[in-house]
């Protein structure tokens, strides 16, 4: 049996299909949203942006994200926020 790497193209399509079937399985082992939809994702806001933008503070933001009322992501050492779960949010707590 030949033990060297071997490169493998497989489609763009079938790639995201892969990815988003791994993602998928990631999400509903640990219970948190996945957005494959990367058009929807305008804008990333941190915990301080958003405590900023809802007039609370940060450790607040990290309460509603522990109690999954506002999920983020977790990014190079630092909480994310994308602009869609902030409005979903936001419109939720106006109802």
């Amino acid at each position: 049996m030949n033990t060297e790497n071997q490169l493998v193209v497989i489609p763009l399509e079938q790639l995201i299909a892969i990815l988003e079937s791994f993602f998928n399985r990631f999400r509903d082992e640990q219970n948190a949203p996945y957005n494959s939809h990367a058009d929807d994702i305008k804008k990333l806001y941190t915990r301080n942006e958003v405590a900023a933008i809802l007039k609370v503070t940060p450790n607040t933001v990290s309460r509603y994200r522990k109690k999954k009322l506002l999920h983020g992501t977790w990014m190079n050492g630092v909480w994310r926020f994308n602009e869609k779960e902030l409005n979903r949010f936001l419109n939720q707590r106006v109802k």
